[in-house]
């Protein structure tokens, strides 16, 4: 029988994981991609002697890249080498308290005994049942959730008593630790997905559980080298990858794509497509001829925060954690600043990344190569970056310089570079700026994900990455690209 194709509109995870599965199965894999690079938001970022990870900082649940490569025949170790991070992170409040959790349980409980008394049997408790939670829920991974069907499984009666059903996840943190403090430690996670501890879903207390139990690790080299390694496999499997492609729009015949045209002129046919763009951008984008679809898909939906970054290449080497947290004063109002009213606060949260200390290919021997994330509005806020950068640069250093010591910062910076909700929605195709695409809520996910709705119009398109089952973090959007590859392999006509 003739291989089926498979065209994959994205090189980032999602689609290069789609790629590993679907090449490894036999099927003619190709992927377009419009930078020169691959990895998007995953992809690296070096200024002189400086490497930076534009995006993630560190992985959890290593064993789904684990599975995915074994899965392709392959193992892991002969492509990356994975450190973990001891501690997790610094976390710094601004009543002067520290925190710095680790991995290792009983390191955890000697820093709650530490800074937190009597706070030790809550932990335990949460990790355990946290971990009965994540069992209930692993399950639900293989079902699209977008059929009424999926709701009366067996497996998902078995887990609605773990879904935390009308509890955010600052309720369902609450309910092991009462120090305000304290449950912003085991919350602020699901800030790195765009969202805000105050109205993302119970349910997502894996997100920072995950962290806890399996560990954060840091690939030698930057997250480029896991995604490189991805297209290694793709490559040795036939699958080919076109930089420098960019599509430009899908044709259509009936309820099916017909095939999609590049920005050259060329047009690409396959029997399969999945997109690993950002899915707003593909609604507002390449399918212009559905503009009915448009307005269904996008009205009313809630999109992430942003990020303003800083690349930061210095001279010098800080003995920081290889992550650091500054919360703001009051978590509280600025959620509701950053995502509901969407203005620039005062008073904000500042991640800090200096994979120096854990890596010496990022920076020079005695130099540091230093990011520095804080969570804004996106672009919906109407906010003239071009004005406020400079005044907002300087805020954020300052707030650094003061919590971690760095009093001498600026004068030992040798590159810099800085991307703005701007930066991200017209360099980048993210719609509104909006680094994780839509909120995970309760009115988006399941049978109100217009992902599932866009598959169910058109039966050979397919989305992998943040917006689609279960998406969010790395692992999930592994996790994305297997339920894909298998949705495509049961429609492989048989012999």
């Amino acid at each position: 029988m003739t291989k089926e194709k498979v065209a994959i509109i994205g090189a980032g995870p999602g689609g290069l994981a789609a790629g590993m599965r679907l090449s490894s199965a036999g099927y003619e894999v190709d992927i377009y991609e419009k930078n020169a690079y691959i990895g998007g938001r995953t992809s690296l970022l070096e200024l002189g002697d400086y490497r930076f990870d534009i995006g993630p900082s560190a992985i959890t649940m290593p064993h789904a890249l684990t599975s995915l490569f074994m899965d392709c025949n392959r193992d892991l170790q002969d492509y990356v080498t994975l450190v973990p991070l001891a501690p997790l992170y610094q976390l710094f409040f601004r009543n002067n308290k520290t925190f710095s959790p680790y991995h290792d349980q009983d390191q955890t409980i000697e820093e709650l005994k530490k800074h937190f008394p009597d706070n030790e049997e809550n932990y335990l408790q949460y990790m355990e049942e946290s971990a009965k939670k994540s069992l209930y829920l692993a399950p639900l991974m293989n079902y699209s959730l977008s059929s009424l069907l999926d709701y009366v499984r067996p497996a998902m009666l078995r887990a609605l008593p773990s879904l935390s059903l009308g509890r955010n996840l600052n309720d369902e943190t609450s309910r092991f630790f009462t120090d305000p403090d304290l449950r912003l430690a085991f919350s602020f996670q699901v800030r790195n997905m765009g969202m805000s501890p105050y109205t993302t879903p119970g349910i997502y207390s894996i997100i920072p559980f995950s962290e806890f139990y399996y560990g954060l690790y840091h690939p030698v080299g930057g997250h480029n080298q896991i995604l490189k390694a991805m297209a290694e496999v793709l490559q040795e499997n036939g699958g080919r990858i076109h930089l420098n492609t960019e599509v430009d729009h899908f044709t259509f015949q009936k309820n099916r794509i017909q095939n999609f045209t590049l920005k050259n002129g060329e047009t690409i046919s396959a029997d399969h497509y999945v997109i690993n763009t950002d899915f707003a951008y593909t609604i507002t984008e390449l399918m212009q001829e559905k503009k009915s679809l448009r307005t269904k898909s996008l009205t009313k939906k809630e999109f992430s925060s942003s990020t303003f970054m800083m690349y930061i290449g210095l001279d010098k080497s800080y003995p920081t954690a290889h992550q650091s947290v500054i919360f703001p004063k009051n978590a509280k109002k600025y959620s509701d600043e950053l995502l509901s009213k969407k203005i620039l606060s005062d008073d904000f949260a500042v991640y800090i990344i200096n994979p120096s200390t854990t890596d010496t290919t990022m920076a020079p021997i005695g130099h540091s190569a230093i990011r520095l994330m804080v969570p804004v509005p996106n672009n919906q806020s109407h906010i003239d970056w071009e004005k406020e950068k400079p005044s907002f640069e300087k805020k954020v250093l300052e707030l650094v310089k003061t919590f971690l010591k760095m009093d001498d910062l600026e004068e030992h910076i040798v590159e810099k570079k800085i991307i703005t909700p701007k930066e991200w929605e017209e360099d980048f195709h993210l719609y509104q700026g909006a680094v994780h695409g839509m909120t995970r809520s309760i009115r988006q996910t399941g049978i109100q994900n217009p992902v599932y709705r866009l598959n169910k119009k058109f039966p050979n398109l397919y989305v992998v990455g943040t917006n689609a089952h279960p998406g969010t973090t790395l692992p999930y959007i592994i996790e994305s690209a297997n339920f894909v590859a298998e949705q495509i392999h049961k429609k492989e006509p048989k012999t």
